[in-house]
């Protein structure tokens, strides 16, 4: 994975919010196609190799921000005024929620281990006695690979004393837990949507952006500019994602025109009592083990990559849907946004009818920053009694889901296993149990690994999420920088076209 803190994210921040200030201000379709020039100015030194691929890049992005399958719809003749127009006057598809841009793909050279100067030739060779298939060579006294005979173990890297085995990896692929990410024959990235899980680790690791989600952000946008009564749903990691508390946050929303806030929570207490009852009722019967049902991209995972873990899920739903469904009894006329850091819960959305709309975190951040809301300003308002649920909140950790089904069983011998974090290794593991059970009663998994908090549409590094869900009392200034993309923000909230930020 790509640290948070990069150019990468910072541009994207800077995209949405620009975008989102047009259409605030009702000038988007009118000066969309300006962007990609006035974010990109021709004085400016380029990343890429000139100005007019950085150009392209911005307007792919908008493209992606407005919600374009680019891989099936890229029409370079077509103005970006078009597009908008376009989404303007109907939402695109939410799926497939993962798009490329082919001209932002360096074409990565493949997966490959390199042997630097770091070799002293010494006379142990581990690497050359531990290569499975002789592609060691030494040549003057140091090392090589036989490119030909390597089949990318990674033996001679583990064993090597000087740490002289470099391994270089294609990011994308190497994130992805299923191999959904290819090259194709021109040597440019793919997705093979029959295979995704739409987990956003290709995303997320990608250096060159040439990977994107396709957002949920300007429906949403759209609802609120339109004055529609609008609950946002927000999910438990929220808290530590902003600079200020979970009632400030709520306040902030309230603001920016929602016209309720209902922690997803309270649907997590629904899901860990189903969840209980499910867990006790199996051991009781010696069906074997449970796993839990909250993370998406693992239920996606369980469809598309290991069906006989079918039987095995909790039939429980989502915290988001059970909180979706508490929304429309309470009120149906209002419409339901969930707000988090998944990119796989639009997946999950697409298929849940009282679910009209999803955004995540990142997201979030760029509408505060286009309204000129700042969180740490807001004054906060009542959370209404959350005692019941409040533990719940814990559903964005690793663990937690777990710690709270357990909280909610009458019995005291169940046992857990965590799957902490979606990637080639665990997957594989998870393959083995159709053979050999694992030895628990219940399974938490979850995609991200440290849990939620760490899903690709958040804004502050999970470590620091962590210690202010903790309440460690960290300034609100070094919140604000790392939310606002490296430093605090002076005086209030600072225009878009000034601020780095991240996503």
């Amino acid at each position: 994975m790509l640290e948070l803190n990069n150019q990468y994210t910072l541009m994207k921040r800077r995209i949405d919010t620009d975008v989102l200030r047009l259409f605030f201000d009702d000038r988007l379709e009118a000066d969309a196609d300006k962007l990609p020039f006035l974010i990109i100015p021709k004085d400016r030194i380029p990343n890429r190799c000139c100005i007019y691929k950085e150009r392209a890049m911005v307007r792919y992005r908008i493209m992606a921000l407005l919600g374009i399958d680019i891989e099936r719809f890229d029409d370079e003749m077509k103005p970006l005024a078009e597009y908008v127009q376009e989404i303007m006057d109907e939402d695109p598809p939410a799926v497939p929620v993962l798009t490329t841009i082919i001209t932002g793909c360096s074409g990565c050279p493949q997966d490959q281990y390199r042997i630097s100067d770091a070799c002293r030739g010494c006379f142990a060779r581990p690497c050359l006695a531990n290569c499975p298939k002789d592609a060691i060579v030494f040549i003057n006294g140091q090392a090589h690979i036989l490119e030909d005979r390597c089949i990318r173990c990674g033996k001679c890297m583990e064993v090597c004393p000087f740490h002289a085995v470099v391994h270089i990896p294609v990011p994308c692929e190497d994130a992805c837990p299923v191999g959904a990410v290819k090259k194709n024959e021109q040597g440019f990235v793919e997705i093979d949507h029959k295979m995704c899980i739409s987990c956003g680790k290709c995303a997320r690791s990608c250096p060159f952006g040439a990977i994107v989600e396709r957002s949920g952000l300007m429906p949403v946008a759209k609802m609120l500019k339109n004055g529609e009564k609008v609950t946002a749903m927000v999910a438990p990691a929220i808290e530590g994602q902003f600079p200020g508390s979970l009632a400030q946050i709520k306040a902030a929303l309230l603001k920016l025109g929602f016209t309720d806030v209902v922690e997803v929570a309270e649907g997590a207490e629904v899901t860990s009592i189903h969840e209980a009852e499910e867990v006790v009722e199996r051991k009781e019967q010696g069906k074997g083990y449970m796993t839990t049902s909250c993370c998406p991209a693992y239920m996606e995972l369980i469809n598309k990559h290991l069906p006989f873990l079918k039987e095995r899920h909790s039939t429980a739903l989502t915290p988001m849907a059970y909180t979706a469904k508490l929304c429309k009894e309470r009120d149906p006329q209002s419409r339901r946004v969930f707000i988090g850091p998944c990119l796989a819960k639009r997946v999950e959305a697409a298929r849940t009818p009282e679910v009209d709309g999803v955004i995540n975190f990142s997201e979030l951040a760029a509408l505060f920053i286009a309204r000129d809301i700042d969180v740490r300003e807001m004054e906060a308002v009542d959370l209404g009694d959350t005692s019941s649920f409040s533990d719940c909140r814990e559903f964005a950790c690793s663990t937690g889901v777990a710690g709270c089904v357990l909280h909610r069983v009458s019995q005291e011998d169940i046992r857990t296993l965590p799957v902490n974090g979606l990637d080639k290794k665990s997957v594989r593991l998870m393959k083995t149990w159709e053979r050999k059970a694992p030895d628990a009663d219940l399974v938490e998994v979850m995609c991200c690994e440290g849990g939620c908090i760490a899903g690709p549409g958040t804004i502050v590094k999970p470590a620091l999420a962590m210690r202010l869900r903790s309440g460690s009392g960290i300034p609100a200034g070094k919140v604000a920088a790392s939310v606002l993309g490296g430093r605090p923000a002076a005086g209030g909230s600072t225009p878009a076209s000034k601020m780095p930020s991240k996503s």
